[in-house]
């Protein structure tokens, strides 16, 4: 009867010790799962951020564009007389010492140096 009791015992113990390995890398594979979709939909929403916010200091006036383009003219000043403003102009180094954002896009290729 001791014997009986004492291997009822053992397998008790070996089937709990089993069960908690089957249900730890259940749950270790799951999670790994939800953290690897997880990081995969944060990394998405940060670079959306990102080429969202870039946009937006490209493009966005932030509604103060009648002040600066149509009350005080900046565009024609910057321009200059040769390209159609007023004028000796700015150019794109002093623009960028000054803090004015210069889009390298719409720059000519060829710069003359004045």
């Amino acid at each position: 009867m001791k014997k009986k009791v004492m291997f009822t015992g053992f397998l008790l113990l070996l089937t709990l010790v089993a069960g908690s390995y089957i249900v730890k890398g259940e749950k270790n594979d799951s999670s790994d799962k939800y953290f690897s979709r997880a990081e995969s939909g944060t990394d998405r929403n940060g670079q959306r951020m990102i080429t969202d916010g870039r946009q937006t200091f490209r493009f966005d006036t932030f509604g103060d564009q009648a002040f600066w383009g149509d009350t005080l003219k900046l565009h024609q000043a910057i321009e200059g007389a040769k390209l159609g403003g007023v004028g000796p102009g700015v150019s794109p180094k002093t623009a960028l010492a000054v803090g004015l954002k210069v889009d390298v896009d719409a720059l000519p290729l060829v710069l003359s140096k004045s």
